[in-house]
């Protein structure tokens, strides 16, 4: 089982790296692997300032890319679908999984710390576990985001898609810090086991996945069922927002409603309770009669059509006086909120804060 240590963050066991999902994968550390410096991945000032920027427009150029990454960055970028297709495969070896990818994500003030040595696995639970990273568009075209690059204090950012025909387009993302927080997280998880053990190229990985492929098979089905899976993964982490922050509006709605009538409900609430304490009190003196008359008809000084005789008024007398609480408690707050869904609970609650900020 993974555990956290404060300055390494995700600690594995000797050997294995435990995924988002709870699969365990056997490692293979490389040769010297006790020699080998890991670098952390935290945050740090982008001195450079070439990430200080949006779209095309740098404060600073970039410098060129070398032919060789960006071979490396488009071999990944054109066979996204592919790869994703093949996720069961990839997960299922540690190899595969930190496969190094050659695109470099960046932000502006912190540059590419956090989005250093990105692998393959990196991106296929990201895909996966980030709403939004596997997207339709208004037209029905499936893409996969790629590539994150903005601001974390604003969220204004280009971030970049590749569609399955092959299209790539700059897009911006709403709700930034949604995408890139939790890509530097899973980032991060596996960040010693990128220097320690060892890992397949990108060409060794669709070599492999290549030679296990029967002949002409259609990935399309694939696609379709992951990214369906990942709009129903959406939809309900969006409800379940939604539905949250529905809730946080409904009790600030309601707290200020009874605001508004501050005096009225305080009126109400010593009425009532003044009420529920005569009516109690009422009611345990019925229940010790009760007990009486149960001794009475266990002793045999009365028989049991006396004993439900005398039984009966005293349950319908209980029962009145609940009755008579709880349509007291009703129409009183139909009364003040006929329009709202208020009940007791959060006047009682309204009640005891008030208190407890007058006793301050």
């Amino acid at each position: 089982m993974a555990e956290m240590n404060e300055k390494k963050g995700v600690v594995f066991p000797e050997k294995k790296i435990i995924l988002l999902n709870g699969k365990t994968l056997d490692c293979f550390p490389v040769a010297k692997a006790d020699e080998i410096e890991v670098k952390d991945d935290n945050f740090k000032l982008d001195t450079t300032r070439r990430y200080f920027a949006l779209g095309k427009r740098h404060l600073k150029p970039m410098p060129p890319t070398p032919p060789d990454v960006e071979a490396q960055r488009e071999l990944f970028i054109n066979n996204a679908f592919y790869l994703l297709a093949h996720k069961e495969r990839i997960i299922s070896d540690s190899r595969m999984f930190l496969c190094p990818i050659a695109v470099q994500s960046g932000l502006m003030y912190t540059g590419t710390s956090g989005f250093t040595r990105p692998t393959l696995g990196l991106y296929l639970e990201w895909w996966e576990n980030c709403a939004g990273a596997m997207r339709t568009d208004k037209d029905g075209r499936r893409g996969l985001v790629y590539y994150l690059g903005g601001s974390p204090l604003t969220g204004a950012n280009s971030s970049k898609v590749i569609y399955e025909d092959g299209a790539r387009e700059v897009i911006n993302l709403s709700s930034f810090s949604d995408y890139w927080r939790p890509f530097i997280k899973i980032n991060r998880r596996y960040n010693e086991a990128k220097y320690q053990y060892q890992a397949y190229t990108l060409q060794e990985v669709l070599d492999i996945l290549k030679k296990k492929d029967a002949r002409n098979m259609d990935f399309s089905l694939i696609i379709k069922d992951l990214f369906m899976s990942h709009e129903i993964y959406s939809l309900t982490k969006r409800v379940k927002q939604l539905t949250s922050e529905c809730d946080e509006w409904r009790e600030k709605y309601y707290d200020l409603a009874l605001k508004f009538k501050e005096e009225k409900i305080c009126a109400f609430y010593i009425e009532y309770k003044d009420l529920e304490a005569k009516s109690k009190a009422e009611i345990e003196q019925i229940k010790v009669q009760k007990k009486e008359l149960k001794a009475a008809l266990k002793r045999g000084q009365m028989d049991n059509i006396a004993y439900q005789r005398q039984l009966t008024p005293l349950n319908k007398r209980i029962k009145e006086l609940e009755l008579e609480m709880s349509h007291f408690k009703f129409k009183k707050i139909h009364e003040f909120f006929p329009n709202e869904n208020m009940n007791f609970y959060k006047i009682e609650e309204f009640i005891k804060k008030k208190n407890e900020h007058e006793s301050i």
